[in-house]
């Protein structure tokens, strides 16, 4: 299966702002967006998600709209391991080739987050280390309704590291959904991992996002 290309022109976009509520802003305007897949497979789910991006001069900006017949959270602290519940997740990393090191963001549908630095030299669980000290500037929203839950993630191109996000990034996006009555959870990539069991942890399947001027 081949590894995913986003190409995303930076943008002006005056509607974009942290001072408000951007779940509540008009997403659907946004015509690019992706679809996550079942991670091992590739098959699309039974719930759906997709994941609408934005660049701008300052931010990345994430919206994931995700069908979710009982969206539900438990966990309320910052870097709680909101990733054993239902989450939405970022994993990212400047450059084009396979990062050993790059960021992790996470929130939860009470808008919880949860951030870290992974350092993953061989995509073997081992030998991998997390480091939750690292608190970066940046933003989320959420909302839930009867269809299911969105998420809106504002992250500074200088929270990731960089003072520009022009160039090519390596990404993959991710989403759990794990049915509380016990039925099997729903495991969800951009870039499929292809790894049984499945492991989110695999950077060399990460997509390619580019980021380029508006004026190219």
């Amino acid at each position: 299966m081949l590894i995913p290309t986003l190409t995303v022109a930076q943008q002006t976009a005056s509607w974009l702002s942290i001072e408000h509520d951007m779940c509540a802003a008009d997403w659907g305007s946004v015509t690019q967006y992706l679809t996550l897949r079942q991670t091992v497979t590739g098959v699309p789910l039974r719930q759906a998600t997709t994941v609408r991006i934005i660049a701008t001069h300052t931010h990345l900006w994430l919206c994931f709209d995700c069908a979710d017949a009982d969206a539900w959270s438990t966990l309320t602290q910052h870097d709680d391991p909101i990733y054993t519940e239902e989450v939405v997740e970022l994993f990212i990393a400047a450059g084009e080739s396979t990062p050993t090191q790059y960021f992790e963001l996470e929130v939860n549908p009470g808008n919880v987050r949860f951030d870290g630095i992974i350092v993953n030299p061989d995509e073997v669980r081992s030998t991998m280390t997390l480091d939750t000290s690292w608190d970066p500037t940046w933003s989320s929203w959420t909302r839930c309704d009867a269809a299911g839950w969105r998420c809106v993630m504002a992250l500074p191109w200088t929270s990731l590291g960089m003072s520009t996000g022009i160039g090519t990034w390596r990404m993959n996006l991710y989403r759990i959904d794990r049915p509380r009555d016990g039925s099997p959870s729903e495991e969800s990539a951009w870039s499929p991992t292809l790894r049984i069991p499945g492991d989110f942890h695999i950077p060399s399947r990460f997509g390619f996002l580019v980021v380029t001027d508006e004026n190219m």
